[in-house]
């Protein structure tokens, strides 16, 4: 008799356990999503506040947009690389600036802030479905959770 007890609790309990598997992936997808627009934000803040550096620390050159190189795996999202624009940099006349060159023009970086700024503000609706997302995985978890009691 608890043999068949025990058979019948495993048989009903194993569908709830692929179930909490299921919603741990969930979990990984979301996080990876998060993390991956926020670090997405904090490149464009990067790119932002670098839109006047004249010459960057490490290429000499005007400051060069960075943006993410973004890749789906099995489970969510995750970031492969930091790559720099190609854009062409801005050319500007100015034979007096400091930064001319001896034809007497100048370069800004290839940061274009309208674009960023829809970049932006893609990227927060994004995140935020993200954490709308994780939220509502948790309250499915807390749910079957609940179920196990």
């Amino acid at each position: 008799m608890l043999i068949k007890v025990v058979i019948i609790s495993l048989m009903l309990l194993s569908p709830i356990a692929a179930q909490l598997s299921t919603l741990e992936d969930a979990f990984q997808i979301n996080m990876s999503g998060i993390v991956s627009q926020r670090m997405k934000m904090t490149m464009t803040a990067e790119n932002v506040a670098n839109l006047m550096t004249l010459k960057d620390e490490e290429t000499g050159l005007p400051y060069q947009k960075k943006y993410l190189v973004l890749e789906a795996s099995d489970i969510g999202v995750k970031v492969v690389d930091i790559e720099r624009s190609t854009e062409p940099f801005s050319r500007y006349f100015d034979p007096a600036a400091p930064q001319s060159d001896e034809d007497g023009y100048f370069y800004l970086p290839n940061v274009n802030m309208p674009n960023e700024m829809v970049t932006l503000k893609h990227t927060e609706a994004m995140y935020e479905a993200n954490i709308n997302a994780f939220k509502l995985t948790k309250a499915m978890y807390q749910s079957t959770m609940e179920l196990l009691k």
